[in-house]
């Protein structure tokens, strides 16, 4: 995997010292839109990891069950905020090459966010087990 070039690191950046609440109704509104989109067009399934850390990440910021810090949750959105926007470092139209950076931001939050996901995972996992 490579690193978030300095241009990617500066807009996700941005995007996360602008989040605001409302913007959580932002990504809850345009999300599900945007994952249709991606998965009726990843028809190799290249975008698969993509998808799946996408969804993880709207499931833990949705989940009502789980608290999360406001600084956590300011990542979260900032990182889907730079999923959802066609236009970012590297335009989405652009055949497979345009999520690219989607897949390195997000996974950049996801490595910022590390503890918090596996916490949160588990228990996931321990509530499910209890079904």
């Amino acid at each position: 995997m490579r690193f978030l070039t300095k241009k990617e690191k500066k807009l996700l950046d941005e995007k996360v010292a602008k989040v605001t609440p409302d913007d959580e109704e932002r990504v809850v509104r345009e999300l599900p839109a945007k994952l249709e989109h991606v998965e009726r067009h990843d028809r190799n399934h290249g975008l698969r990891d993509l998808l799946n850390n996408v969804k993880l990440l709207y499931q833990m910021l949705r989940d009502p069950h789980y608290k999360l810090a406001w600084k956590t949750k300011a990542i979260i959105l900032g990182g889907l905020i730079y999923f959802i926007l066609p236009v970012d470092a590297t335009p989405d139209f652009i055949p497979f090459l345009g999520y690219l950076d989607d897949t390195v931001v997000l996974g950049y939050v996801i490595k910022l966010l590390r503890e918090e996901i596996d916490e949160y995972k588990s228990i996931i996992h321990i509530s499910a087990t209890q079904r």
